[in-house]
């Protein structure tokens, strides 16, 4: 499984880096799953002023602050969604079924 954070915004209070925007998107195989949230950074989280914050921290950090007992939650829903992707069998929308037209 791959995963790919985005940042899309980041909230802030005096040079202090309090939220962010995410997207995350999780690949396997030919499928993917996205899941795009507002993560509140727990106090001590952030270790930097704004503008000394590079993407890499962001990871760092929302990694940190979502992992619980070694699962981080966010992943686990991204993978949870991937393996019903996975299992299901695709059909046809009901109320198209046996429709057809003559021309």
């Amino acid at each position: 499984m791959n995963y790919k954070w985005e940042f899309l915004e980041l909230f802030a209070d005096n040079q202090q880096l309090i939220e962010v925007c995410y997207l995350l998107t999780g690949s396997d195989k030919d499928k993917s799953v996205s899941s795009q949230g507002l993560h509140k950074f727990s106090v001590g989280t952030v270790t930097k002023d704004l503008d000394n914050i590079v993407e890499s921290d962001l990871i760092q950090w929302i990694e940190k602050d979502t992992t619980q007992d070694g699962i981080n939650l966010i992943k686990l829903g991204i993978e949870n969604q991937l393996n019903a992707l996975n299992n299901a069998k695709k059909v046809d929308f009901p109320w198209l079924a046996g429709t057809f037209t003559i021309e």
